[in-house]
């Protein structure tokens, strides 16, 4: 079916379940979907496989040992590193389902690092009781095998396709129907039609100081926010260290401290005990930011990863785990053996932050699961331990088998073509302008907002990042001008990056105590008699900056694991 709309075609593709996104959780969503017989279709905005930042991540899965580990232990790590704002509902049997994906993965040919047939385990940032395991060729790796598994299961794969909006049925309450994209190259837009829809969209890192990839934009967060879902913790943005000197790599922190690195001042001198005695540069994400950032703006930088103490074993190890960020030191002279590495903290939103999700992926709009970055990683609170890639795995598998049946009851419906034709028309607007802003010019300007987010975060800041990025949105947004599809794209995430800025800040904003990356001057310490909840913010009305900010009760009384059962108070 075409609909002609000027010289345009908007084709409608009909599918039981649509996946949008082809990372790691995006595929498992796919290949765990495509399993019940019914009809996937997946899009994704680059090439499967290659698109994103999965096939970048660091080798490491987190992996529990039923024989050798304690469950119990495992959780607790979990609840506390996550600062008690951990969703236990989503985090219940979720460790061992680590073991689960790990053996489905080597299944399906992802090669791990072993010694006398045994999987080599090593602590990674934030553990004491958990462990990971160790893959070769890291995400590049992993990212292939998974590729080769969505194929397999005859999942229709359309690439280069960038999703626009989800698709919105009112006639029995709001349901999600589908969405609407177009391909990047030739501008041909496309209805997909859906029982059920899987948004695995990733992270958005379009206009993070440091980590510039335009093609994270935030799409997802934006269109389900657009759609009516409510997000959770988006307040807890994510600042992570990683190597200064280089833009847009995995830092492989897992692998590298588990083994052994150290952070050294310029002056030499190793400073993670001060912040973390047990774990030192193994700390959690969250205090070793902390720590790298309190050494460079009190005067004590440079600060450097230095590996030069580590053996040969561990050196293998490493560079067949992080593949990419070795080639990167090699290609700049570096050399871990002997050189020391200058690191530094940029801000990303991989945080738990995002949609929220109940355990099976289901977000507050029927019809609509999410899983990967994308989500409020329920699982983490405050911060993870369980690594990122595992996170995803599970999420997505989650995700795929929970949708059959949503999209087994529904009633497929059509698209309204007058709503559509109307959105496409918006949509080409950047294309229609003979003068305008470039997507480079504008999206400097929204990098300028980074310094206003943190690390320390003050009320003044965060009014002046909203009212910054509002100015942009109105003056800078309907001016942009684009020579292609391509572009056009480009044009399109920076207004859904802009929104995520302006979220991020109204919630940290609410959040008046520190907790976890959360760092408010005013309020310098954790507050669990006031803030032992859950931030949760909606659409209010039609414009995205209409927002409902509430907060809410964390239901203690049904989990496991509670502070104040534990005396433990901030």
């Amino acid at each position: 079916m075409k609909l002609s709309h000027g010289s345009m075609d908007i084709e409608t593709i009909r599918t039981d379940i649509l996946v949008i996104g082809g990372g790691i959780a995006g595929c498992f969503a796919a290949i765990r979907a495509g399993e019940s017989g019914m009809k996937v279709t997946l899009l994704d905005k680059g090439h499967l496989g290659r698109s994103g930042t999965s096939y970048q991540m660091s080798g490491v899965l987190t992996c529990f040992d039923p024989e050798r580990d304690n469950h119990d232990a495992w959780y607790r790590e979990c609840v506390e590193a996550g600062d008690w704002i951990n969703d236990q509902d989503c985090l219940e049997g979720m460790i061992p389902e680590t073991a689960d994906r790990v053996r489905e993965l080597e299944a399906w040919g992802v090669e791990f690092q072993k010694e006398h047939g045994q999987f080599i385990r090593k602590p990674g940032v934030g553990h004491v009781h958990a462990r990971n395991i160790l893959m070769t060729k890291g995400g590049f790796q992993l990212q292939s095998v998974l590729r080769g598994e969505v194929h397999r299961r005859k999942v229709r794969v359309l690439e280069r396709i960038m999703a626009t909006d989800l698709l919105v049925s009112e006639k029995d309450g709001r349901r999600v129907i589908g969405a609407l994209g177009f391909h990047i190259r030739t501008g041909r837009f496309f209805i997909v039609e859906a029982g059920a829809t899987i948004l695995a969209t990733g992270a958005a890192r379009a206009i993070w100081t440091g980590i510039r990839l335009p093609m994270l934009s935030g799409d997802g967060n934006a269109m389900a926010f657009r759609a009516g879902c409510d997000m959770r913790n988006r307040e807890f943005a994510v600042y992570y260290e990683a190597p200064a000197d280089f833009d847009a790599i995995g830092p492989g922190s897992n692998i590298l401290f588990g083994e052994g690195a150290v952070l050294l001042n310029g002056r030499g001198e190793r400073f993670m005990e001060k912040w973390d005695h047990l774990r030192m540069e193994r700390a959690t994400r969250v205090s070793r930011f902390m720590a790298v950032a309190a050494e460079i703006e009190e005067g004590r930088g440079p600060v450097y990863l230095d590996a030069t103490g580590l053996d040969e074993g561990a050196f293998n190890r490493i560079e067949k785990a992080i593949p990419i960020p070795m080639m990167c030191f090699k290609a700049a002279g570096l050399d871990l053996r002997k050189d020391r590495i200058r690191w530094s903290y940029t801000l990303a939103d991989h945080s738990p932050g995002g949609v929220r999700a109940n355990r099976h992926g289901a977000s507050s709009v029927p019809g609509l699961f999410v899983a990967g970055d994308i989500s409020d990683h329920g699982t983490s609170g405050a911060c993870n331990i369980i690594s990122h890639g595992m996170v995803s795995a599970i999420e997505g598998n989650r995700a795929g088998k929970a949708a059959p049946p949503v999209a087994g009851e529904a009633n497929q419906e059509q698209a309204d073509q007058n709503i559509v034709k109307a959105r496409v028309a918006d949509l080409l607007e950047p294309l229609n302008r003979e003068n305008g802003l470039s997507h480079h010019e504008v999206r400097r300007h929204c990098i300028a907002i980074w310094s206003l987010l943190g690390p320390r975060k003050n009320a003044a800041r965060l009014k002046a990042a909203i009212a910054a990025a509002r100015e942009i949105r109105d003056t800078e947004i309907p001016r942009l001008r684009a020579r292609d599809f391509h572009e056009l794209s480009h044009c399109i995430g920076l207004g859904n990056a802009l929104h995520l800025i302006e979220l991020y800040a109204r919630c940290a904003l609410e959040r008046k105590e520190s907790r976890g990356a959360h760092f408010r001057e005013e309020y310098p310490h954790r507050d669990d008699r006031h803030w032992l909840q859950w931030i949760v913010v909606g659409k209010k009305g039609e414009r995205m900056d209409e927002m409902d900010v509430r907060t809410e009760a964390i239901p203690f009384e049904r989990y496991p694991l509670s502070p104040r059962s534990d005396g433990e108070q901030a």
